[in-house]
């Protein structure tokens, strides 16, 4: 969501209207794509996934017809394809609405995943289409084209060898960019996405050196020495720890389980936080909990999670 043609402003995330408008903009940069992929093949199967959050920020009446949406969200469907292998049934996959990795000065919203983590591999910073990339190369499939900031364009050219990019905006602050007009960046969308499926046979499937080395950096140096008690996880840093990885598949996984420490940390601080502010009517916080634990046993017990247990 963060690199479609037309989203140049970090308020459109903010405002619900304006979010609307957002999601549009990304809509109709898919289907610029889908466009693009049918003049090259009439019969191409489309399966589209919405890879931002989990995965409703597409307007899906307004999608092309004839196409599959497949959901989204990193760690629930994607993982579930890719535990499953359903990933390896595609010719070749098109990443739209990119942005550039943690640390991108120059690059709008620039973050990698949670926004509270930064992530090398084999010693080279990495954002999210570089990850994707060399996901599906695990399964041999050619991730063929990169659309988003300039910025992200410039990380996809220096970490993926003969990749096809789209630049469709140049940031001018972190929370602001300068689209190019809607109508000529979704011709560039189109094109390139005809170029490259009609020439799959010169796209190959992008690959790491192994074993991977994955180091993963986070804003705070409590989650580092949650995650550095994983099994296979050196401490590096202050704020660092460090995998190797037989293939990357195994190292991708590890660095996704190891971005559940951030959000643990960061909920449980935003718990006591809202416990501090409620400490002038500690009677109203104590009900609130009976409350929650009332429904929370209620629900346990309605599931009946644990066998009974006889010796």
């Amino acid at each position: 969501m963060e690199g479609p043609s037309g989203v140049d402003d970090l308020e459109m995330f903010a405002d619900a209207a304006r979010y609307e408008t957002a999601k549009g903009c990304a809509t109709q940069d898919v289907n610029a794509a889908i466009r693009g992929i049918r003049q090259a093949d009439a019969n191409a199967e489309i399966d589209i996934f919405d890879g931002h959050g989990m995965g409703d920020n597409l307007l899906k009446e307004e999608l092309e017809p004839g196409c599959n949406l497949l959901g989204g969200g990193w760690m629930t469907r994607l993982y579930e394809m890719v535990q499953s292998r359903e990933v390896a049934k595609y010719d070749a996959v098109l990443l739209l609405g990119q942005h550039a990795a943690e640390g991108t000065a120059d690059g709008f919203m620039s973050h990698t995943n949670t926004g509270d983590t930064a992530l090398r591999v084999n010693g080279k910073d990495v954002g999210e289409a570089p990850q994707l990339a060399w996901l599906f190369g695990h399964f041999n499939i050619p991730v063929v084209l990169v659309v988003g900031d300039d910025a992200v364009v410039r990380e996809a050219n220096a970490l993926l060898p003969g990749i096809a990019t789209v630049s469709v905006k140049k940031a001018i602050a972190r929370d602001k960019a300068r689209s190019m007009p809607i109508k000529a960046a979704h011709e560039l969308i189109c094109e390139a996405s005809r170029k490259t499926v009609r020439s799959l046979e010169a796209f190959n499937p992008h690959r790491v050196a192994l074993p991977v080395r994955i180091s993963i950096m986070y804003s705070e140096k409590q989650m580092a020495s949650t995650a550095a008690r994983f099994p296979r996880m050196e401490r590096t840093g202050a704020n660092e720890v460090t995998y190797v990885a037989d293939d990357y598949l195994e190292g991708w996984l590890a660095y996704n389980t190891c971005r559940v420490v951030s959000r643990m940390h960061i909920l449980e601080d935003l718990l006591m936080f809202l416990a501090k502010a409620l400490a002038d009517d500690m009677q109203q916080v104590r009900e609130r909990k009976k409350e929650w634990e009332k429904q929370r046993r209620k629900r346990i017990e309605g599931e009946h999670p644990f066998p009974l247990v006889r010796f």
